[in-house]
């Protein structure tokens, strides 16, 4: 055989196995949580609410309950489009997508905690792996207008996006990151889990120290809303659509440290001001759950602390004109008007 058939040969069997394990991750990752999300819309295009929001609002948000305190009936129900582990770009694609494919909504509830409404999105394309993987599929060109990468990395971007074995490839190593976490576990004490995932990892995500947050609260102050966040809450407007954006509910510890501050009340009394001009409602649910056993971790509640938050959410949305907020109580409060 000639070197050049050989070659030709070497080349084709290169291209086959790159098509096969593309192929394979394909089907690996049919089912990944963001498909499963986006699979949920597409079921959901008679639901009347729509909540979106990370991890806090997909094991917060519990759409029974909400249905029940709020007084609808399938299929006029609520569709949770949380999804745990993604940014406000995500959150904005999902709203895009849902409404893209059908579902008829009135109201968005929109879930927050933190300083998620005002924080940029800065990635890295090391850092589209996991749920921000649907980064790489999800309006990809579009998407790129609400957060920032180096030069570098827009080059790598653009090269990666239309190729499932590197656009997923964070989903086939969380698969090999479960076997060895559960190959650590043997014989060992059995590790907090919960249906978010290990409960110490979520420990993580909260501020270090108050000192430090005291700083990020007045260092936000006068920033704008991230402008993934304010293209949400303007396309949502645009529709006619009332929004409600809920300060989910927070542990006893937290709200002490953080939350019961002079600080955070400027920085949240910003976040209204900036929320006027879409005549969104703000709910401030962050104490409404009082007994830290009805959370599963330092972030999340647990199925029936869900159950209670989303209950008492769905009775106050239920019947609050778009002209309204909320004070800190759940109490109506005078806003502006839609134009």
């Amino acid at each position: 055989m000639s070197l050049r058939r050989q070659l030709v040969l070497a080349a084709a069997v290169l291209l086959a196995g790159l098509v096969v394990m593309n192929l394979v991750v394909t089907i690996l990752t049919r089912n990944s949580v963001p498909r499963r999300v986006m699979r949920h819309a597409r079921e959901s295009r008679s639901a009347s609410v729509i909540a979106l929001g990370n991890s806090v609002v997909a094991s917060g948000f519990d759409e029974v309950a909400f249905d029940s305190g709020a007084g609808l009936s399938a299929p006029r129900g609520a569709a949770n489009l949380g999804l745990g582990a993604c940014s406000t770009v995500e959150q904005l694609l999902l709203l895009r997508y849902a409404l893209s494919h059908g579902v008829h909504a009135d109201l968005v509830v929109y879930g927050f905690y933190d300083f998620q409404l005002t924080t940029p999105n800065r990635f890295t394309t090391s850092d589209l792996i996991g749920n921000h993987a649907m980064l790489y599929y999800v309006e990809p060109l579009y998407a790129r207008r609400f957060y920032s990468l180096s030069l570098h990395d827009s080059f790598q971007f653009r090269a990666m996006h239309s190729i499932p074995m590197f656009r997923e490839r964070g989903a086939i190593w969380a698969k090999v990151e479960i076997l060895r976490r559960a190959m650590a576990q043997q014989g060992m004490p059995a590790e907090r889990t919960n249906r978010m995932g290990r409960a110490a990892d979520f420990s993580l995500l909260e501020s270090d120290n108050a000192e430090d947050f005291r700083l990020q609260s007045e260092a936000s102050v006068n920033v704008p809303l991230a402008s993934s966040v304010s293209e949400l809450l303007r396309q949502t407007h645009d529709l006619g659509l009332t929004i409600a954006v809920v300060e989910m509910p927070m542990r006893g510890e937290h709200r002490r440290l953080f939350y019961d501050t002079p600080w955070w009340s400027q920085y949240v009394s910003h976040i209204r001001n900036l929320l006027v001009p879409f005549n969104a409602s703000y709910v401030d649910a962050s104490d409404w759950i009082q007994d830290d056993a009805l959370f599963d971790d330092p972030l999340h509640l647990s199925t029936r602390g869900a159950a209670q938050f989303s209950q008492r959410l769905g009775r106050l949305l239920g019947s609050l004109p778009p002209h309204l907020t909320t004070d800190s109580t759940g109490t109506p409060v005078p806003g502006r008007s839609r134009p």
